[in-house]
């Protein structure tokens, strides 16, 4: 599929092509290409060779690992206009599975044409650097809270992330299916279930099918932060 004017402009948005010259972006765009996944659709396997990395215009991506049992963890969840499977265009090869949650289209970049340009631009070698940084540090966050905190706060850090992409409206949308928001904080859907209830108990959220209201953000803040607990 051709690149349309609303797939140069994700382009443009991003962050690693946003402050590049016109003869520089019309390369990239000139090695790049649409693709269309449907529902449950891989994009690529563990271990396969990275040939592109991507850039989401819309949809949702599910990057995770699986254990031999078949067994998944998530690692991220990815949206629109957000980049990912960079990382793998250095190593050569992909280091999670990414499927697609929902009917998805993506821009696809050749990894070849990209590091061509980079050897060109120290500019864009450094926004790269910054953005691997940036990831590592998350990364190294998340392992932290799964150590050390406990499946309530992440629970409440979760919803409260959430609520960050709705600009803290008062309600957000939560429509993936509860395994996979379990999967992704760490804790088992049963467990998410039983918080989610608690919440609900305290005044802090209300649930209607797919949505969630905040109803007590600071308190679910509080939550959060280990500040307090729901006896309190």
């Amino acid at each position: 599929m051709t690149l349309l004017n609303q797939h140069l402009a994700d382009i443009r948005h991003s962050y690693l092509y946003e402050h590049l010259d016109e003869p520089s972006f019309e390369y990239v765009t000139a090695h790049a290409k649409v693709i269309q996944l449907a529902t449950g659709e891989r994009l690529f396997a563990e271990g396969e060779s990275s040939q592109y990395f991507y850039l989401i215009h819309r949809g949702i991506m599910k990057l995770f690992k699986s254990s031999p049992d078949g067994t998944e963890r998530i690692v991220e969840l990815v949206n629109a206009k957000q980049l990912f499977g960079e990382d793998a265009m250095f190593v050569g090869e992909h280091a999670v599975y990414a499927d697609a949650l929902e009917p998805t289209q993506l821009i696809a970049f050749e990894c070849a044409a990209f590091t061509t340009l980079m050897h060109q631009n120290a500019e864009l070698c450094f926004r790269m650097l910054t953005e691997m940084s940036r990831r590592s540090k998350k990364l190294i966050d998340e392992i932290g809270k799964l150590t050390l905190q406990g499946a309530i706060q992440r629970v409440a850090e979760y919803l409260i992330e959430v609520g960050k992409y709705s600009d803290f409206s008062s309600t957000i949308r939560v429509n993936l299916p509860k395994y996979i928001i379990a999967s992704r904080i760490g804790v088992s859907p049963e467990t998410l279930s039983r918080i989610i209830t608690k919440f609900r108990h305290k005044g802090m959220i209300d649930c209607n099918k797919d949505s969630i209201m905040l109803k007590n953000l600071p308190h679910l803040q509080q939550v959060a932060n280990g500040q307090v607990g729901l006896n309190s």
